[in-house]
């Protein structure tokens, strides 16, 4: 038993040095990024941290959310036609708990956060893989959800972190059949993102699994699930009259329901469409977020779309279970299901929605074993696409 723990330690410690490693290189192409391109202005006219440029460079676009909600609550004195219930509380409310426990500025709290939850999921992430499949197998998963495209967003003050460490969390003691554990991480994952509500159904499928005709009584538990769901909703409906209003304010962003290939068909349309070319002025800084590149983006957020319904059938295909396979699933679609159409790219951001999708980075891991050059190919390329979208995301320049 001993032995057990002072391995899972040593997991534990290298994991710690990449990450390490990996942020020290975020922070040098982020530093060269703000100094020496033409950035863009914030999304929105709200004042800007004065810290130094090593963490205001991951307070960008949402962030801004975060922070005033961490500062003011719900009722945020600034003017938006925008709308914070959009965003769920958890997170903001730890900036807020933090900067008031150590006296640490909001945006300082906000980064720490992001970090130590990030290095928790994968600490947890690796043990699940490991358990399923081999120690090579956790190995790679770890390696490419540090080089995924869209890895950095885990480091910002956004909420990736902690809702990928409320999911795995989640699976990780519905494995280990610590079904209140495994009610507990779903609940972080419910107050951090709207996906959280999902968590219902593949822990479910786990508790049947296992249990049989016996499984009501883990449900029981599971419970817990759409409970904390229902905080939310009450709170919004006190405080606004609409205990829907998390989905209803999506409309600002121009986000409104539609059949899930409607988002798939118009982005190729984009994509297949020809733009009038525009003379560009020599010598002023022009932003990527402009119907010229609206070809670029379409391309990336359709493409993340599509490996995103391919890569858990294929982990399928190499043992996956289920459950996994239908949280990727459903963790795709939802937001497919909500494109932005009349936007320059109608699925935005999907290349960070589908990065809080653990078994999509087992599938990359289980490609590379399997073949040993895409291994290698993914080993390169991964990384040197995240440097170019951090150094578009921290410059404000849109990616996801």
């Amino acid at each position: 038993m001993i032995y057990i723990y002072i391995n899972k330690l040593k997991n534990l410690s290298w994991i710690a040095v990449i990450w390490l490693i990996s942020r020290i290189v975020l922070v040098f192409i982020g530093w060269v990024a703000n100094l020496r391109i033409p950035g863009g202005k914030p999304s929105q006219p709200w004042p800007m941290s004065k810290a130094p440029l090593i963490f205001t460079m991951w307070d960008r676009y949402d962030s801004q959310w975060y922070l005033a909600i961490a500062k003011y609550g719900y009722n945020i004195p600034y003017k938006s036609h925008y709308s914070p219930q959009a965003f769920f509380p958890l997170y903001p409310a730890l900036i807020s708990f933090i900067h008031k426990l150590i006296h640490i500025p909001y945006i300082i709290s906000g980064i720490f956060i992001s970090n130590l939850f990030f290095i928790f999921s994968l600490f947890f992430l690796y043990d699940l893989v490991e358990n399923h499949f081999d120690s090579k197998i956790a190995k790679l998963t770890i390696i490419f959800t540090f080089l995924f495209p869209t890895s950095f967003f885990f480091s910002a003050i956004y909420t990736e972190s902690l809702f990928f460490f409320g999911t795995i969390l989640a699976f990780w003691a519905a494995d280990k059949e610590l079904w209140w554990i495994a009610s507990l991480g779903s609940s972080i994952a419910v107050l951090t993102r709207n996906l959280g509500i999902t968590l219902f159904i593949p822990l479910s499928w786990i508790a049947i699994e296992k249990y049989g005709k016996k499984a009501w009584k883990i449900l029981f538990h599971l419970f817990l699930i759409p409970f904390t769901f229902s905080l939310w909703a009450i709170y919004l409906w006190h405080s606004t009259g609409d205990p829907l209003r998390f989905i209803h304010a999506e409309s600002g962003w121009g986000r409104f329901l539609s059949p899930p290939w409607m988002g798939i068909i118009t982005a190729f349309k984009n994509i297949l469409t020809p733009i009038p070319s525009a003379k560009f002025p020599s010598g002023k800084y022009i932003s990527a977020w402009n119907i010229q590149f609206s070809h670029v983006y379409s391309t990336i957020d359709v493409t993340a779309a599509i490996l995103g319904i391919i890569l858990p059938l294929i982990g399928k295909k190499y043992g996956q279970p289920w459950p996994w396979i239908i949280f990727t699933l459903i963790g795709v679609i939802i937001p497919i299901s909500a494109p932005t159409l009349y936007s320059m790219t109608p699925l935005a951001s999907m290349t960070r929605y589908i990065l809080v999708l653990f078994p999509l980075m087992i599938s990359l891991a289980q490609l590379s074993k399997k073949y040993p050059n895409l291994g290698i190919a993914l080993l390169i390329s991964l990384p040197m696409i995240q440097g170019l979208f951090f150094i578009l995301f921290t410059t404000w320049n849109w990616i996801a």
